[in-house]
């Protein structure tokens, strides 16, 4: 879940960054444009000026050109034009500038400088943008136009885009906070519903918006599949519960007639051989029940039925039974447990299981066995430890198969189901099996989640 949550956080984010790139993107573009425009118009304004001028100059000679100097100065409604006009011996003829800008040249690249002009004595240099032009005969004509309020709106422009990115950045992180928190509680729902179902709520669906997205269509899909989930485990108990009734049932007559049989014997030979038939019938009918207890756990059937059950007193009831038991092979029980707290379980499987451990434990060699439950780290431990040979580490994964037999097992008699049916168990309750060493022998240990844990 922590991972899901950091996933929806980083999708956040990023949304988040996306939407203050885009901001930054088009303010930029818009800082731009503006800049541009009013750059542009006023060179237009500039190239104009210079080319009427130079015109008059061409076709009428410096006087009428030094006319049209004065009369577009006196004219210029903004007063923001610039022109000085100079001889080809570099007297001014017009213009409101006294001299040619040191380190101006005569180029026709539209550029700026700052400048005085003469009808502005006694005021501050302005932003001017300036364009040249120098006549065959060496007169010189400088126009130009200034652009202190494009300068000052272009500032104002400037503020307000930074004002805008400061005022994008809460907004874009209400948006993606926003969006994340739609997207988490729908997702919440499929996991919630995943969740409950992987529990045994079989009947849990997906809640649908009806807004035809993608969310509802995934809720669709994953209903369905929860349809034909259900449609199939009804099935499997169907036949499980049919396979059992209809093996169980020729089995148990076969075991009627061979007691029958043994009883009526008198030779010894034929006696020995029903006895063996017999125990190998209980064999197989113990193998049947066992795998199919392990069917069942495995589709998730038996969850209904779960109550809580009092470790403590599980495992000393387990202790009491097998008791007589271990101290014919010379083995003791012992059990450790918390007081007062119960585990939310089926308590004939978990009764199987600690049967078969237990067993296990007396059948492979070891003299002392500890029933242990307690809870640790968020978990609830019940494990069953013995000081018996164990199960090597490379070992332990093949031996949770079914009807696995390890090596040091095969002269022993069993099916090889009872660590098999232990992590079927497990799983039904929502937790793992784990086999460990037990420093000398095997530990067991059912690692159930703590929501099936109940105090008392």
């Amino acid at each position: 879940m922590r991972r899901f949550h950091s996933v929806i956080w980083r999708f956040a984010i990023l949304v988040f960054l996306m939407q203050i790139a885009c901001v930054l993107v088009a303010l930029a573009a818009v800082h731009q444009f503006t800049s541009r425009s009013m750059a542009h118009a006023s060179r237009e304004v500039a190239v104009g000026l210079r080319d009427d001028i130079a015109a008059t100059y061409a076709a009428a000679g410096s006087a009428a050109a030094g006319a049209t100097v004065r009369s577009r100065i006196a004219s210029d409604p903004s007063g923001n034009s610039v022109i000085l006009l100079l001889s080809p011996d570099g007297r001014k003829i017009a213009g409101n500038l006294d001299h040619w800008p040191a380190g101006t040249g005569s180029s026709e690249t539209w550029h700026r400088a700052r400048l005085v002009r003469n009808d502005r004595k006694g005021r501050a240099r302005e932003e001017i943008g300036i364009v040249a032009a120098r006549f065959p005969d060496g007169a010189r004509l400088m126009t130009g136009h200034v652009v202190e309020d494009d300068l000052r709106i272009g500032g104002f422009l400037q503020t307000a885009l930074i004002g805008a990115v400061l005022l994008a950045v809460p907004l874009a992180g209400g948006a993606a906070w926003l969006s994340a928190a739609i997207i988490k509680r729908r997702l919440k729902s499929v996991i919630d519903t995943a969740a409950a179902v992987s529990t045994g709520e079989m009947e849990r669906r997906i809640a649908l918006t009806g807004s035809g997205d993608m969310f509802d269509a995934l809720g669709r899909a994953i209903n369905a599949m929860l349809d034909q989930i259900t449609r199939l485990v009804g099935e499997l108990r169907l036949v499980t519960d049919g396979l059992a009734h209809d093996l169980r049932s020729p089995l148990t007559r076969q075991r009627a007639v061979i007691e029958s049989a043994l009883k009526s014997s008198r030779d010894e030979n034929t006696g020995a051989v029903l006895e063996s038939v017999l125990e190998e019938s209980d064999t197989l009918l113990r193998m049947l029940n066992t795998a199919l207890v392990i069917s069942r756990a495995e589709a998730g059937i038996g969850r209904d039925s779960f109550a809580a059950v009092d470790a403590g007193a599980l495992l000393r009831d387990f202790q009491e039974m097998y008791g007589v038991i271990a101290e014919e092979k010379g083995a003791t029980i012992t059990v450790d447990a918390e007081p007062a707290f119960s585990i939310r379980a089926q308590r004939e499987l978990i009764g199987q299981v600690l049967s078969n451990l237990i067993d296990n434990a007396l059948k492979y060699g070891g003299t002392h066995i500890r029933l242990s439950a307690r809870r640790e780290s968020g978990r609830i431990l019940v494990s069953v430890a013995d000081n018996g040979p164990g199960i090597a580490e490379d070992r332990r994964e093949e031996a949770l198969r079914r009807f696995a037999r390890l090596d040091a097992s095969r002269h022993i008699a069993g099916a090889g189901l009872g660590l098999s049916l232990a992590a079927a168990v497990a799983r039904l309750h929502g937790g793992t099996l784990v086999l460990s060493d037990a420093g000398p022998g095997l530990l067991v240990t059912l690692v159930l989640p703590e929501s099936s844990a109940r105090a008392e």
